[in-house]
């Protein structure tokens, strides 16, 4: 024996035993001993465990392969020597759109006016109706763990998030919430937590002829003299608007422009481009969205009234603007009292339908049966919700009939002489150039008022 050795002290080997945080594991510590010093016991271990609380599932052989290595690699060793029942943690839910994950959550364009640009939509958002725009892979919840002491308590494990897809407008789900489709043809967008579908019919080339649309135009094209176009909702047309008729229920944005053409719409008429000799006639505003935007003759209508940068010429164009009249209003109200009659009618020939499953003794035998009738559920629910967006309106609109005229016509740039500016009764006569100027009626007063607009 070497005089080194001999002089080295035996040390025994030593061990700690803790658990991990939730104790469903106990973990052991073992160093190797030193010189001649006494390697650790699997016995005292045990009892170590036992003492310190644990009431099943030591494993003894994992206490001696601990030991074992211990000695082997002469070095401090740790590993899991008693086991409860780990939790099982959940998995979150997956949503796998059928399109880009991007292209759906990516805001739609905007106008500056705050009205969707739609002739700025990505392409790839279209669906069509009856497509499957979306799959859930529904949260796994997991299964909760077992501590090692007596009594055992249970270990709570961390559940999976639900996805928090909702229908929103113009989309079905599933009755399991895990499927999600297209109930009619437009633009997929997600708000909040709510996947919808703007409904829009787009068509690139121009448009000739008698056309009518269920749903909100998207045309890069013109729509060509002689032509008669009405849609029932928003129309976006890219090309110029030429000796047509344009009859809108939503909104309208003319990016090209118009010439010689009547354009009735319920929301505003958003002007990117002149109109000239045109008669427009709408329920809310007329707004010139650039600089270079010109209204040259014809007679503009505008309930809530106009802001332009440019109105008439030089040369002395007749050109009539009248604010706070509205020309749409009995028509809209036509409109409302035959819709609301079709819903009606429609609702009650779907409780008809719905009748003979009423009954608490009704059996449906089939799934397909059972999707029908949840069909005629869900449509009959957006009847109703129709039904009542109709009867506000119609309440909203009689009130604004008989509202006192707040109406005015803003121009930021110039008014010619030869434009006429009439506000509900009053009628102003422009003779003269003007540079930016606001046209309105105060209350109490019998004329039309013209001021500088930087003074307000």
């Amino acid at each position: 024996m070497s005089l080194k050795s001999a002089l080295r002290a035996p040390v025994d080997g030593q061990f700690w035993v803790f658990f991990n945080e939730d104790k469903t594991q106990a973990m052991l510590v073992v160093t190797p001993p030193q010189g001649d010093g006494n390697p650790v016991r699997v016995a005292e271990v045990v009892r170590a465990l036992e003492e310190m609380g644990v009431a099943y599932g030591i494993d003894q052989q994992a206490i001696r392969d601990t030991i074992e290595r211990a000695t082997n690699l002469a070095s401090k060793v740790q590993a899991v020597v008693a086991q409860g029942v780990l939790p099982v943690h959940g998995t979150d839910a997956k949503v796998h759109y059928r399109l880009p994950e991007e292209i759906v959550l990516r805001p739609l364009p905007l106008l500056p006016d705050g009205s969707i640009d739609y002739l700025q939509i990505d392409p790839a958002r279209y669906v069509e109706a009856g497509q499957l725009i979306a799959t859930v892979v529904p949260a796994q919840h997991g299964r909760p763990g077992r501590t090692l002491t007596f009594p055992p308590q249970t270990v709570p494990q961390r559940p999976g998030r639900e996805a928090n897809l909702r229908a929103g407008e113009n989309v079905i789900a599933s009755e399991d919430n895990l499927q999600f489709s297209a109930e009619r043809a437009g633009y997929v967008y997600l708000a909040g937590d709510r996947l919808s579908v703007l409904p829009a019919t787009p068509i690139t080339g121009d448009l000739q002829g008698e056309q009518e649309f269920d749903s909100t135009l998207v045309l890069n094209g013109r729509i060509l003299p002689g032509a008669r176009v009405r849609v029932h909702g928003d129309a976006a047309i890219s090309g110029q608007c030429e000796r047509a008729i344009l009859h809108v229920r939503g909104s309208c944005y003319l990016r090209g422009g118009a010439q010689r053409s009547e354009i009735a719409a319920e929301g505003n008429v958003l002007l990117r481009d002149s109109v000239v000799d045109c008669t427009l006639h709408t329920r809310r505003q007329v707004v010139a969205l650039h600089e270079q935007v010109q209204i040259v003759g014809g007679r503009i209508v505008a309930f809530e009234g106009v802001q332009a940068y440019t109105m008439g010429t030089p040369a002395w164009t007749p050109t009539e603007v009248v604010a706070g009249v509205d020309t749409l209003g009995d028509e809209r109200l036509f409109e409302i009292a035959e819709e609301i009659r079709q819903c009606e009618a429609n609702i009650q020939k779907i409780n008809t339908a719905l009748r003979p499953y009423v009954s608490i003794s009704a059996e449906v035998t089939s799934p397909e049966q059972k999707e029908a009738i949840q069909r005629l559920i869900a449509h009959r629910r957006r009847l109703e919700a129709r039904l009542k967006e109709l009867q506000h309106e119609k309440r909203t609109l009689t009130i604004q009939v008989n509202a006192p005229v707040r109406a005015e016509v803003v121009v930021r740039g110039t008014v010619y002489p030869g434009v006429k500016v009439t506000i509900g009764k009053h009628s102003y006569l422009v003779e003269n150039d003007l540079q930016a100027v606001r046209f309105s009626v105060e209350r109490g007063q019998a004329r039309v008022q013209v001021r500088p607009l930087e003074r307000l």
